[in-house]
């Protein structure tokens, strides 16, 4: 039985694809396949796929959606590369573009305006090349595009950050979901690959063919965070409960 393997195709990803590929068990028995956030959970739902980290907005939509690793996309605190870019200070924005790659970022964006700036924006979903649309006022811009510098933009808003100052926890971004019950031995196996990869940072960087134009390790060592554990989970319900709580 191969197993097919949807991986979001960003930096933070480095750390898993370098230890599923140095799993010899996980090669052997596995396709992999790289897309944005949005993609993975579409093969989800339709079947093309039996694995994806699927941000954390989306994992109930998927039937037969469960968790399956003890790793996750994760920020204590800044995570650097989900921004709100904004022309003004955040309490007078009007209107936010979203980025049409991760439903969870529009969402954390929304759960913010509601329950933290206290702004009541109208929201658009930005099309392929708005991250370069100077015209646009206030946008979201997720993954590696948001490392970028963007001058025409004085104020710049983590969303990690942001939803630390909130509500005093870190933010979980995606999780490891698989659609159907899989092999025990393939998702023990695929748990630990996660982990080598995640405990060999730095040996991942080294051998990634990403070249990126900010600093791989202080991003992958100090911003992300890959531990799925017990505040992480209590994070995500909180977050889910207040996607539950957005005004219509």
């Amino acid at each position: 039985m191969t197993i097919r393997i949807s991986i979001i195709d960003y930096s933070n990803t480095i750390p898993f694809v370098y230890g599923l590929k140095k799993s010899a068990y996980i090669s052997t028995h596995s396709e992999f396949y790289y897309h944005y956030p949005s993609q993975g959970v579409q093969r989800l739902q339709d079947n093309t796929v039996d694995i994806s980290i699927v941000p954390a907005a989306a994992i109930s939509e998927i039937s037969n959606s469960h968790i399956i690793s003890d790793f996750c996309i994760g920020a204590i605190q800044q995570v650097a590369s989900v921004k709100l870019f904004s022309k003004i200070p955040i309490q007078h924005v009007s209107h936010i573009v979203l980025d049409y790659q991760s439903r969870t970022s529009n969402l954390l964006t929304k759960v913010l305006a509601q329950e933290f700036w206290n702004i009541q924006p109208m929201y658009t979903i930005g099309e392929a090349g708005y991250e370069t649309d100077s015209t646009i006022e206030s946008k979201i811009i997720i993954g590696d595009r948001a490392m970028l510098q963007y001058p025409d933009y004085p104020y710049s808003y983590d969303l990690a950050y942001e939803w630390y100052q909130a509500f005093s926890l870190p933010f979980v971004f995606a999780c490891w979901v698989a659609n159907k019950p899989l092999p025990p031995d393939y998702m023990q196996e695929f748990n630990s690959a996660l982990r080598f990869g995640v405990e060999h940072i730095a040996d991942s960087i080294s051998q990634s063919n990403k070249r990126v134009s900010f600093d791989l390790h202080q991003y992958l060592q100090h911003n992300i965070d890959y531990a799925f554990d017990t505040t992480k989970q209590q994070a995500m319900q909180l977050f889910i409960e207040k996607i539950k709580s957005l005004r219509q």
